[in-house]
């Protein structure tokens, strides 16, 4: 499995099932090591008695800078697995991997550009006043990303899967 992630960077090639299958692969190893700090916080919050603020710090100056960097470290290594993989799908419809990847990229930084990050607010507030005033107020920021970068990402994903394999390949 790793020489599929990190070996072949010349000339490897991937079906589109396997592609598919990788892809997810590498999306639920992300958010499973993520779940996972995640619970350990909550469960080194848990032991320790609930000070959620004192236990934040004594994990930083405890684990900061170690976890940090394997954070980065697996981060880059993801990155480096979905780019191959990616590479050795466009090779395999017949297309060449890095400049087509040179190509997505122009393109999604050029919507980016175009077409910024939407920020959302929601304020809400409840109050009742016949024999008690209830206040209730809920405030969210959120960000979306636009809408044309997610539907160029999702075609270019669909194209990915669904075009078969030696199609831009010239007949020799």
């Amino acid at each position: 499995m790793l020489k599929v992630y990190f070996g072949e960077w010349a000339d490897g090639r991937l079906k589109r099932l396997a592609y598919l299958g990788y892809y997810f692969l590498l999306i639920v190893l992300s958010v499973a090591v993520i779940l996972g700090a995640i619970i350990a916080v909550g469960a080194t919050e848990k032991i320790m008695g609930g000070d959620v603020l004192a236990i934040q710090a004594m994990l930083m100056d405890h684990f900061g800078f170690a976890v940090m960097a394997g954070f980065m470290v697996f981060f880059i290594a993801m990155i480096v697995a979905q780019v191959n993989i990616l590479a050795k799908r466009i090779r395999d419809m017949g297309l060449p991997a890095v400049w087509t990847i040179l190509g997505l990229i122009a393109i999604s930084i050029t919507l980016n550009i175009l077409f910024p990050v939407q920020s959302m607010e929601v304020n809400t507030a409840i109050v009742k006043t016949a024999e008690s005033t209830v206040i209730s107020t809920a405030g969210t920021h959120a960000n979306t990303g636009s809408m044309v970068v997610q539907l160029f990402d999702m075609v270019v994903f669909l194209c990915l899967v669904f075009i078969p394999s030696d199609a831009f390949r010239k007949n020799r």
